[in-house]
């Protein structure tokens, strides 16, 4: 969808992902593969860290990844996006409690994140104001989940 959708048309050609609440890793790894940069992973479960670790060592990526093992709202996210970031995958468990969070950290960067797309997973009966945080540019239906396709909303259009 990313490269295949006119309104997307995502380059994966020497981009960084950041892929927060990476669990084992897919996502960034997928995007390495066809061709990105760089890939940050953001996870805080010691065991899911585990298994994305030995994914990166399997497929030989070490050299284009950055690990991150914290808690996404307690790390340093200007820091983390000094890396020029092109596309952030949050992939959050379904019953994630913290969205507002989550977006208001990401909110904050604006600036560093005004030409990032966010592709953004989430349990269709979720009933978080996306819209409030994201200027939605895709949105499709699987099942009972829905994957977005967003830029972030800047600050002044917020209330």
């Amino acid at each position: 969808m990313l490269t295949h959708t006119k309104l997307l048309n995502f380059k994966f050609d020497k981009s960084i992902v950041l892929d927060i609440f990476s669990g084992s890793g897919s996502f960034g790894i997928e995007c390495l593969s066809r061709g990105s940069e760089k890939a940050i992973f953001i996870e805080k479960n010691k065991d899911t860290l585990s298994i994305l670790n030995k994914n990166i060592k399997n497929f030989l990526l070490s050299t284009q990844c950055n690990v991150i093992f914290d808690d996404f709202l307690k790390i340093n996210l200007n820091e983390v996006l000094k890396e020029n970031v092109n596309l952030i995958f949050l992939d959050p468990p379904f019953e994630c409690t913290f969205l507002k969070e989550i977006f208001d950290k990401l909110r904050e960067c604006h600036d560093q994140l005004s030409e990032c797309l966010i592709m953004i997973h989430y349990e269709k009966n979720n009933d978080f104001k996306f819209d409030d945080y994201l200027d939605i540019v895709v949105k499709k239906n699987y099942g009972r989940s829905i994957i977005a396709f967003a830029k972030i909303k800047s600050q002044k259009y917020l209330s």
